[in-house]
Formats: structure tokens, C-alpha cells, sequence
């Protein structure tokens, strides 16, 4: 390993200072800049640790020359961060979902990371958690038939969720995780059939995006799967499960808290449950740190690449519906 990587940081959000407490547990980086349309918000994050705050992102990235980057911005904005950084040919990690509302911006960052030869991962933490590697192993042995998810909960409180032109919407912002971990343990697939409601009169007002959605897919391997989620529950629900041959393995948000999920492994007689490991923000930032060390872009959890299937996916999903996200 080298010498500390000058970090910097695109957006100072409610979940940055996730991403930052697990950088700093590394102990692999020094923070040079935080930039963020709101520079009172950069501020708060940069001056404790005295770096300067900028509400520009070209100057930062100009002024501080960083040696990777966080991104993580509302959806809206997020292709333009990632072309500004990929411009530089600086290693990035990009919160998901890709964008919001542009379908296309995606695949040109898609293209331009390619070229550039850098390495780009994308923040679908749940492929860190620890326990994975065990339930795809009980995969490849017992495939699924059957995949069932649920992101049954409230709605999120930053406003710009509220606008699915800025947010994308739950499906695109929230259950994209679930769809994503589908598409790493069983394989690709395309929607059969979604639909989607939204009450009147709207809540909270001012908001766009639709009350619930429930999706039907088929997997490549003939597996099927249901995806249903909603914004409006007072208590959560949020996991997903895959049922083979007997055997059922769900993997289950137990708390809101940042890594609380717990995997249940049953066969019908006994049931195992793996507890929450280690902080999947963690290991997934010391996947990125060691990719950029390797200089291997494919060394990450999810390559910005990859994602793009995702993103792929539950945009068909949205347009299944016929309604907004």
C-alpha cells in the first residue's frame, strides 16, 4: 500500500458522513475538499477536518487535485459530477441510483469510464455485507426458483426524493438495491409486467412520485420474481428472498441503522441466522481504495458498468408501469 489518498468529496448529503466514518476507520485518506451546491453544507463537513469548501465542483476538483473521489449528490445531478471527475481521470465511487430522470447520461459516463481506463465503482453497499459470499454459495448449489423483495417503508425526508425528475423515485432510488442484489446472485432479467399508485390528494404535497410499485420479472435461468414497495408504511420492511428446492434464503434489514442486515438461512427443518457483520460501507470503501492501489477497475463490488444493467433494469420496470417513478 501507498501513501494516503488525497480524498475529495462531491455533495455533503446525510449519507456522506457514512462514507467518511468508514474512510476514516481505513485510515487510507486525507480529506483535501468537500463540494456542494450548498458551500454552508461543504463547510460543515470540510472546516472540522481543515479542508477548504467549495459550491463549485470543476473549481475543487482544479484547486485541490485530488487523488479519488466520493460522489454522492442528489440523482439529478449526479451524471454531471461523475463526467467532471472522469474528465480529470480520477477514481471515483458514486452513490447509486445513476441519475434520476436521464436515461441516457448514464451510458455516456458508462463509455467515458471505459476509455479512460479508471476505476469507477458504485455504491450498491449490500454486495459488501459479509455474509454474501455464503449465500452464494447456497445458490450455486440450490439455484433459486423463486424471488420475492420488499422496500416497505416511509417516505425519505430529503425533499429533493419528493421529485421523481430529481429523485428518480423509489424504485429507481430505494429498491434499486434489492433489484441489484437479484441481478448478482441469480442473474439478469427482464420485467413481465408492473403497475404502480399514487392517492389523492398526493402526501406529502408537492410531491410526484408514486405511492407503491409491484413488479414481475423472469430471470435468464427461468427463475421469476416479485418486487413490490412503497413509500407510505409506517414500520419497515425491507428484504428480499430466494427460494430453491426446499431451501429459502432472505436477507433482511433489521434496523435502519447502516449495516443491519442479517441473513436467515432455512431448509425446513432448522433455521441459521447470520447476524450483521462488519460495516459493509467499510469493506466496500477498502474494495475501492485496493482497486485504485491494483489500478484494476474490476476489482470493486460493483463496477460503474455493472450498475448500468441495474439502472437498466428498474427503468424498465418504471416503464412498465406507465406512470412516474
Amino acid at each position: 500500500m501507498t501513501d494516503r489518498r488525497r480524498l475529495a468529496l462531491i455533495g455533503a448529503g446525510w449519507i456522506m458522513p457514512m462514507h467518511l466514518a468508514a474512510l476514516d476507520r481505513l485510515g487510507r485518506t486525507d480529506l483535501v475538499g468537500v463540494a456542494s451546491r450548498r458551500l454552508a453544507s461543504a463547510a460543515a463537513t470540510a472546516a472540522p477536518r481543515g479542508a477548504p469548501a467549495f459550491d463549485d465542483i470543476e473549481r475543487m476538483l482544479d484547486v485541490v487535485r485530488p487523488e479519488v473521489v466520493y460522489i454522492a449528490v442528489p440523482p439529478s445531478a449526479a451524471v454531471a459530477a461523475c463526467e467532471a471527475v472522469v474528465r480529470r481521470g480520477i477514481p471515483f465511487l458514486v452513490e447509486k441510483p445513476l441519475a434520476a430522470a436521464d436515461a441516457d447520461g448514464p451510458a455516456r459516463v458508462a463509455a467515458a469510464v471505459e476509455k479512460a481506463g479508471i476505476v469507477a465503482a458504485v455504491g450498491y453497499h449490500l454486495r459488501a455485507l459479509e455474509q454474501l459470499p455464503e449465500v452464494a454459495a447456497r445458490l450455486a448449489e440450490d439455484p433459486a426458483r423463486l424471488v420475492t423483495a420488499h422496500w416497505q417503508d416511509g417516505t425519505p425526508a430529503p425533499a429533493w426524493w419528493l421529485t421523481a425528475d430529481v429523485g428518480g423515485g423509489q424504485v429507481i432510488e430505494q429498491a434499486t438495491h434489492l433489484y441489484d442484489l437479484a441481478r448478482r446472485l441469480v442473474g439478469e432479467a427482464e420485467v413481465v409486467a408492473a403497475a404502480s399508485t399514487r392517492a389523492e390528494p398526493v402526501t406529502p404535497a408537492g410531491a410526484d412520485v408514486v405511492d407503491a410499485t409491484a413488479a414481475v420479472v423472469r430471470f435468464q435461468t427461468g427463475a421469476v420474481g416479485t418486487f413490490a414497495n412503497t413509500r407510505r408504511q409506517a414500520t419497515h420492511t425491507v428484504d428480499i428472498a430466494f427460494t430453491g428446492d426446499g431451501p429459502r434464503t432472505q436477507i433482511r434489514r433489521v434496523s435502519p441503522l447502516p449495516g443491519a442486515w442479517e441473513v436467515v438461512l432455512e431448509d425446513g427443518s432448522t433455521t441459521r441466522r447470520l447476524p450483521p457483520g462488519r460495516d459493509p460501507y467499510e469493506r466496500q470503501a477498502e474494495r475501492f481504495l485496493d482497486a485504485v492501489e491494483a489500478g484494476d477497475p474490476t476489482a470493486v463490488y460493483s463496477t460503474y458498468a455493472d450498475a448500468l444493467r441495474t439502472d437498466r433494469l428498474t427503468r424498465s420496470v418504471v416503464a412498465a408501469t406507465g406512470a412516474g417513478g
